[in-house]
């Protein structure tokens, strides 16, 4: 129907439009240091309008370039490598498998569920996005500074350290246990900093040759965090765009027509 034609073509512009602005704000937060809140706020209105054009759209071309509008912007914001190239290859396949399995369950479906429908194809899309977001930390700045030094969460060495520093500060004074280590004395450290100290100096010792892959290795828990915070928001943008589809509807942008279904039966 012309309406939901005119909805669509709106919601692609869109989708293009906001897909630009949350790569702007992941470039921000990867090579600038800034928030979190924008890109996150920005790919949650872009799956939003991903999932709008599943339930709206009947070609699977218009689809693809959608999928293509999305990816060329990232180019646009971060310059263009081979690494950046095949990777986006690889989740312009994740989003294009997700979007056909979410348009094929539509067409199986007698009447509209949109949380069935979404379930269906948002797996794959966030996948392809954690691989993409992954992929940008590991060759950003960020990634590259742990490389440097590398510190154990005070917090975990505490609850481990507490129980055993007393029997060590009875076997060994604090200036003897400095000097061993080489750690330069303030005046005001307990015996549990001085060993948090050492501990800190003896991993970074034991750990320098293995420094150039702590980069691939946090983009890999990058890639996996992404994908566990992606269980709820993905309900997140069900959600939402159930709401947004409601509202649509009710305005008169998006019409719902209801077709009688031929059956085969056997005469007797």
């Amino acid at each position: 129907m012309r309406h939901n034609r005119i909805t669509q073509s709106v919601i692609i512009g869109l989708a293009a439009l906001v897909a630009t602005v949350s790569w702007s704000g992941l470039k921000n937060v990867l090579f600038e240091s800034g928030s979190w809140i924008w890109p996150c706020t920005g790919f949650l209105i872009l799956l939003i309008f991903l999932s709008l054009n599943w339930l709206l759209t009947k070609s699977k071309a218009i689809q693809l370039i959608t999928l293509s509008f999305v990816l060329i912007s990232f180019f646009l914001i971060f310059g263009f490598k081979l690494e950046y190239l095949a990777v986006l290859v690889i989740a312009l396949l994740f989003f294009v498998f997700g979007s056909y399995r979410a348009i094929h369950e539509k067409k199986l479906r007698v009447k509209i569920r949109i949380y069935r429908i979404l379930k269906r194809g948002l797996p794959y899309i966030l996948t392809g996005l954690s691989l993409i977001i992954a992929t940008v930390y590991y060759f950003s700045p960020l990634a590259f500074q742990g490389q440097n030094q590398i510190q154990v969460p005070r917090f975990l060495f505490d609850i481990v350290i507490q129980p055993i520093s007393n029997t060590f500060e009875e076997q060994i004074s604090i200036s003897q246990f400095s000097e061993q280590f080489g750690i330069t004395l303030k005046g005001n450290e307990t015996f549990q900093d001085i060993i948090y100290q050492a501990v800190n100096q003896q991993v970074n010792k034991y750990t320098q040759s293995y420094k150039e892959y702590f980069p691939f290795g946090l983009a890999v828990g990058i890639f996996f965090a992404i994908k566990v915070i992606g269980v709820p928001f993905m309900w997140l943008v069900i959600l939402l765009s159930w709401a947004v589809f409601k509202i649509l509807v009710s305005l008169g942008a998006i019409k719902i027509q209801e077709q009688a279904v031929l059956q085969e039966v056997i005469e007797i």
